[in-house]
């Protein structure tokens, strides 16, 4: 493995930065085999800041980045993802698939196992560190887990590429017909609604983590709440019962039940949840005074951590699309042809001349880096489906402000980010000149901006979307009817009816997904940005997953 990885979809990419990084960096890769020495920057703790507490740990409903990461460390799924996004070996030491592609045999480690079990003593239930065998039921029971709605997972919809899942996902058919069973306690068979190159890749993330179903029943109703109340199969595990301390940080030590591809590197991960807990709000500075080995870098402080040779900055591609976004909870923005005018007046080629640093043109709303079926969805769908500018976009303004009852354009007020401050002028400029009124703009925080969007108190804003997988399905999906992410706040039963069918393998209503936001002016794309991490300059093996998907510290390693 690389040292230091930053998962993009674009394979092509990928090669380009991995090249780039064996330059910069010596590799040292792990053996598990016994009787070899460990690398020089082995057993070592490394300190991360997870930015929150996550509510719960519960793979199944995982729903925020922080919690994301903590369950990487304390859950292994049947593949986990190498530095360039490729599966290898997990819980499944190896697999086979039909030639249709719709069937998946995984075989299981038959040393797998959980870091706890469950005993029955005198009548008594109660759970002992002895490690309990990890077997194939654990995945169908947590799958099944994943379908049912009474669960509420979040990624509840990636489990519609296997046979029933839609349908159960939707209340038509129970759990227990999602097309997954366990010949024998070592082998997983999966069949498909329809074949998906993407479908190992998926079995990589939280939702898809095995559950113990004794342990489960046994926390009733507080699995994953508390350091108590989670039973991991990971390179990781909790030093002990209080080791959870949601006012200051994770402490995870290597654990001792792991059996996989790759022996754990590090000692042991302290996963900070409380900035009182440690001090970030610099993060160049509590990187290179050891507070933190990796933390999230702000867009402006990059040039200064580049300067710096006491750090190295870790480019994530592709970690949000940027674009003009209307609150169709709004009267006035709720129709579509108002919507229409706003976006077709806009000179898009003025607009781009304000790009914020270190950002692209984004030319539609799925990056050409995201990939459906394996392959680039750019190159199937097409590009440049954003609205285009017309000149005569006001000449039916009066009509269709008769239409609703209106003698001129009521005023509004779009916010976005302080870093466009330039862009959201230049929309106010042309507004102003070309509807005779007068606009009002708001530059905010980023976490402010957030707020906003995600409360619904706003009309229009310049807004991020963000994904926890670099899908163009979970893209899309953050428009969906029963989303409450959703930052149009669209309510409409067409383009929820697309994205069922494209979740079910459908590469056109997928592509007609997209072209519903742009051709109704929903969300208008603007530019991509990445995401920068500032790290330790020792620091390597880490591999850092797109979007909002997570990070391996599996091989991680430090020096002193």
């Amino acid at each position: 493995m690389g040292l230091f990885s930053s998962f993009s979809i674009s394979r092509h990419f990928l090669r380009q930065f991995a090249a780039l990084s064996l330059s910069l960096f010596l590799i040292l890769p792990l053996c598990a085999c016994s009787g070899e020495s460990r690398p020089e920057n082995a057993d070592q703790t490394i300190l991360f800041h997870l930015q929150e507490d996550p509510s719960s740990l519960d793979p199944q409903i995982a729903n925020s980045y922080g919690a994301r990461v903590a369950v990487e460390a304390l859950f292994e799924g049947l593949v986990r993802l190498d530095e360039d996004g490729e599966p290898y070996p997990g819980v499944a030491e190896s697999w086979e698939v039909s030639g249709d592609g719709l069937s998946y045999t995984f075989h299981l480690r038959e040393d797998a196992q959980w870091s706890k079990s469950v005993v029955t003593e005198d009548g008594e239930t109660s759970v002992s560190s002895d490690p309990a065998p990890l077997v194939a039921q654990d995945f169908v029971y947590a799958w099944q887990r994943a379908v049912n709605p009474v669960t509420g997972c979040p990624e509840a919809d990636s489990f519609a590429i296997i046979q029933n899942g839609e349908a159960i996902i939707q209340g038509e058919m129970s759990p227990d017909q999602l097309g997954v069973f366990a010949p024998d306690d070592h082998t997983l068979v999966v069949t498909l609604q329809s074949a998906s190159e993407d479908f190992l890749t998926l079995t990589a993330t939280a939702a898809f983590m095995p559950c113990q179903e004794d342990f489960f029943l046994w926390t009733s109703g507080r699995y994953g709440l508390e350091a108590k109340y989670v039973c991991g199969n990971g390179p990781f595990v909790f030093s002990n019962n209080y080791s959870w301390d949601h006012e200051e940080a994770m402490t995870l030590r290597r654990s001792t039940s792991y059996s996989g591809e790759n022996e754990p590197l590090p000692a042991g991960l302290k996963l900070y949840v409380s900035t009182q807990a440690v001090d970030i709000s610099n993060p160049l500075s509590a990187v290179e005074e050891g507070v933190v080995d990796l933390v999230l870098l702000p867009s402006e402080q990059l040039e200064d951590a580049q300067a710096q040779e006491e750090v190295q900055v870790i480019t994530q591609p592709m970690d949000a699309v940027w674009g003009l976004c209307f609150n169709l909870e709004e009267d006035l923005l709720s129709h579509q042809e108002i919507r229409e005018v706003f976006v077709r007046t806009l000179s898009r080629e003025e607009l781009l001349e304000h790009l914020p640093p270190h950002a692209s043109v984004a030319n539609d709303i799925i990056p050409d880096t995201f990939l459906w079926d394996g392959e680039s969805y750019r190159d199937q769908a097409g590009s440049n489906l954003f609205l285009t500018e017309d000149p005569q976009a006001t000449s039916s303004l009066s009509d269709i402000l008769a239409k609703l009852k209106l003698d001129a354009m009521p005023s509004i007020t779009v916010i976005g980010p302080e870093n466009v401050r330039d862009m959201l002028n230049q929309m106010l400029i042309t507004w102003n000149g070309r509807m005779g009124n007068y606009f009002n703009l708001e530059a905010l925080s980023e976490e402010d901006l957030t707020s906003r969007i995600s409360a619904g108190t706003y009309q229009a804003a310049i807004c991020p979307l963000r994904t926890e997988d670099a899908s163009p399905l979970s893209l899309l999906s953050l428009f969906a009817s029963d989303n409450s992410a959703n930052p149009a706040r669209l309510q409409s039963t067409e383009y929820d009816s697309l994205l069922e069918q494209a979740a079910s393998g459908s590469l056109s209503a997928l592509e007609e997904a997209e072209t519903f936001l742009n051709q109704r002016a929903i969300f208008y794309p603007l530019y991509y940005t990445d995401r920068y991490f500032v790290a330790n300059a020792t620091l390597s093996g880490v591999v850092i997953h797109p979007a909002d998907q997570g990070i391996d510290f599996i091989q991680a390693g430090k020096l002193d």
